[in-house]
């Protein structure tokens, strides 16, 4: 499952989908104007032996190509009332959650066909998967009727961590002319669901897009649409020439908790930061990286790591159900958090961190304790629920607060000014 073209070339694929010169299994395709089609380029979707699905790549002329096609067509596109697109787009997760649901070069997919896809391409336990579907649903539920801009293409650029992020391209379709959606490389089946049961729901077919490209094809994307909303870091803010009206680049999110003291009841607060750490197998931007104590961190930090112990990872916790990923991503994990402990701190968590063999393993919850604030650990977002505990004084719990864009604290601890909570 190599590419088989370059992005130069690649845009002479086929609209037949089993056309493909990227593998020998599955491919899935790219939608446009809701027509498949099978580059020859293309990447392999992580997945075990058995499991081989290629994912099409589109090329920067192709995008040019659509873009401008799109354009000149915008104005015979079939009008879509505010009213029907809420109904459409609240029908389309209905469908999504509970449906079975054509995905385009997968073939009919009930959820448990989807929940079996994401635990073998991206670890997710069952659990997680039904509780993301319905959190979707949720947020459609919750749309409410806007004027249109017909006249805008909002390209949505996913992350791989987390498929709730798919309410970008609800709130995105109910009030654009066009979406485009770009999925992660690493995980692009809950998307390609979402993209099938939007046309089954009757979502007009060229007003939606699925267009997976390689990294150095996104500023193209960005380039060809009129509004942008990217899941990214500060390195793919680079990529993208600085910052754009039209871009909103969603980026770590760094929440902490904060307490102006020693916590005096460290289990309670343990009890409590468990769920706002390693809830959603700690994938979420809102999941606790970091508490910071103007004290003794030390008491809540062990309790926390007793905690994180005790979640089982195979089979998943019933309460706190993690994922697993690929065993090189986690070794290289691994290798990262042994480099920046070389600036000092404590492992408080007692499991090894990489468990598992056979090409996927589980990252286990950790705890790590430090006295710096500025510890290159500290903020660090990982995708799996790791806790920095910081030992400090209340300039420092201050400073944290306001690098970080979610706070939780202690009811005696002051929210600082510009922080959410």
């Amino acid at each position: 499952m190599t590419a088989g073209a370059t992005d130069e070339t690649a845009g002479t694929g086929a609209e037949d989908p089993t056309a493909t010169g990227t593998t020998a299994g599955t491919t899935l395709p790219l939608l446009r104007a809701g027509r498949r089609y099978a580059s020859r380029d293309g990447v392999p979707v992580p997945g075990p032996a058995g499991t081989e699905i290629a994912l099409s790549l589109a090329p920067e002329i192709m995008i040019r190509d659509d873009a401008a096609r799109l354009r000149a067509a915008r104005d015979g596109l079939p009008p879509l009332p505010a009213a029907e697109r809420v109904a459409l787009l609240r029908e389309a997760t209905r469908l999504f959650r509970h449906g079975r649901v054509p995905v385009p070069g997968l073939g009919e997919q009930d959820p448990g066909g989807f929940a079996a896809a994401m635990a073998a391409c991206a670890g997710l336990p069952a659990a997680l998967v039904g509780r993301w579907s319905a959190l979707l649903d949720e947020h459609a539920s919750r749309l409410r009727p806007e004027e249109p801009d017909d006249g805008a293409l909002t390209l949505v650029s996913l992350p791989a961590n987390t498929f709730t992020c798919l309410e970008a391209v609800l709130d995105a379709a109910l009030t654009s002319g066009a979406v485009w959606i770009r999925p992660s490389r690493r995980e692009p089946l809950a998307s390609a669901r979402l993209a099938g049961a939007l046309l089954a729901a009757g979502w007009p077919a060229g007003r939606i897009g699925y267009y997976p490209t390689a990294p150095a094809v996104l500023p193209a994307l960005v380039r060809e649409t009129t509004r942008q909303i990217v899941y990214g870091g500060p390195d793919l803010a680079a990529r993208m020439g600085g910052p754009r009206p039209s871009l909103d680049l969603r980026g770590p999110g760094r929440a902490c908790l904060v307490a102006d003291a020693t916590p005096a009841d460290p289990e309670g607060l343990a009890l409590r930061l468990a769920g706002l750490a390693a809830a959603d197998a700690g994938r979420f931007c809102t999941s606790v990286c970091i508490v910071a104590v103007a004290g003794d961190a030390e008491p809540v930090a062990r309790a926390l790591a007793a905690r994180f112990d005790a979640i089982s990872l195979d089979p998943p916790d019933p309460r706190l159900p993690q994922a697993s990923c690929p065993e090189a991503d986690a070794l290289a994990t691994a290798r990262l958090l042994d480099g920046a402990l070389a600036a000092g701190g404590r492992v408080l968590t007692r499991r090894p961190l990489v468990n598992g063999t056979g090409g996927r393993a589980f990252l286990a919850p950790t705890v790590v304790l430090v006295e710096d604030p500025g510890h290159p650990l500290v903020g660090r977002e990982l995708p799996f629920p790791f806790v920095v505990a910081v030992s400090t004084d209340a300039a420092g719990v201050r400073g944290v607060a306001s690098r970080s864009r979610f706070v939780h604290h202690e009811p005696s601890a002051p929210l600082p000014e510009g922080t959410f909570h």
